[in-house]
């Protein structure tokens, strides 16, 4: 069985941590969380307004732009969720189960 949610978490936690993101001066308030997360999803578009989703990236790893900059994105918020102490499991079950529940496009939602 592969790592849970809050064990990969966990995981990209330290690694940031390790590299000096969790230090008390950088990186430590909420805002600064989701400019991060916000920046992430930046270079997506970005990379789409380029036209390189399907090309590789500019890193040493066998991934496309697009994979590269969607796992960026999920990093984030898994570091987001372990810093916050957030149980990101229970958060996507919960909030997957209500989304079961509304209205298609959300009551005429375009995107």
């Amino acid at each position: 069985m592969g790592k849970t949610l809050n064990e990969w978490a966990a995981e990209v936690w330290q690694i940031s941590d390790d590299h000096g993101f969790h230090d008390e001066n950088v990186n430590t308030a909420p805002p600064m969380w989701v400019a991060n997360l916000h920046g992430e999803v930046s270079e997506f578009w970005e990379t789409y307004r380029k036209g390189t989703l399907n090309e590789l990236c500019d890193k040493p790893i066998d991934l496309t732009c697009a994979e590269e900059e969607l796992a960026d994105i999920i990093i984030r918020a898994l570091d987001n969720a372990a810093q916050m102490g957030i149980d990101i499991e229970e958060a996507v079950r919960v909030k997957s189960a209500y989304n079961r529940t509304r209205p298609f496009r959300h009551g005429g939602k375009k995107a």
